[in-house]
């Protein structure tokens, strides 16, 4: 079902409206887009009530899918934009549903750092041209969608062939090598958020996607060896 957001004007605050029913009144412009973040993802939320959250990227590159875990600062979404200009196609950066059958990405847009416009020179000028905030450490963060860096964005329901715990090795060179399931499966665990409403169905969803695919830990240096890495990886050659 379809629904329809609007911000208004009101009395020198503003207020939000969901189909023409005023659901709350913020101060400023940060608090829009602070509330209707945590809006659409409530949304998302009850939409998939027993999914475990994993703080992941989704990519998918000739018909295969890898999940990227990475806790944040791990330069998970630059390395992801830096793909996606190679490439790869973007399902999701931030968060991705997981179940037992199956993973999807929430839909949202990349969100980047504008000290991470050094590391991706090609993309800065259009990155710098999309919408911007500042969060509450005063960063300023760039809301990016891959379709603005000429990439398609399609989000589909599937199972993932390839598992890849990023490490942060920030200055050197990127390495890649093959981890047994239960190291990636503890990796996940320890980035993923398990609702209350099941969190036995969460640990299973871990267990089950490990299984299936193959899992790596990368050492995240340098760009250009770490989209190699990935790329053997995903085609089999590690």
């Amino acid at each position: 079902m379809d629904t329809l957001i609007s911000v208004e004007a009101h009395r020198g605050r503003y207020r939000v409206l969901e189909d023409s029913r005023a659901i709350a009144e913020v101060m400023d412009t940060r608090s829009i887009v602070e509330f209707l973040h945590a809006r659409l993802f409530s949304y998302a939320l009850r939409e998939r009530p027993r999914s475990g959250i994993v703080h992941a990227a989704l990519l998918r590159r000739q018909g295969r899918r890898l999940l990227m875990a990475g806790s944040r600062g791990s330069g998970k979404t630059t390395l992801t934009l830096r793909l996606v200009q190679s490439g790869w196609e973007m399902e999701g950066d931030e968060h991705v549903f997981l179940e037992a059958d199956g993973v999807i990405a929430r839909p949202r847009a990349c969100r980047v750092k504008s000290t991470s416009l050094p590391l991706l020179p090609d993309l800065a000028p259009i990155i710098a041209g999309a919408p911007v905030y500042q969060d509450v450490h005063g960063r300023m963060i760039f809301n990016v969608e891959p379709t603005a860096i000429g990439a398609a964005w399609r989000i589909e329901w599937g199972r993932v062939d390839c598992v890849v715990i990023l490490r942060p090795n920030h200055g050197g060179y990127s390495s890649i090598r093959a981890i047994p399931p239960m190291m990636a499966a503890q990796a996940l665990l320890s980035e993923i958020g398990m609702r209350d409403l099941d969190r036995g169905a969460s640990v299973g969803a871990v267990a089950a996607l490990v299984a299936r695919a193959r899992t790596f830990d990368l050492s995240l240096g340098d760009h250009k060896s770490a989209m190699s890495c990935l790329a053997r990886a995903l085609d089999g050659n590690c």
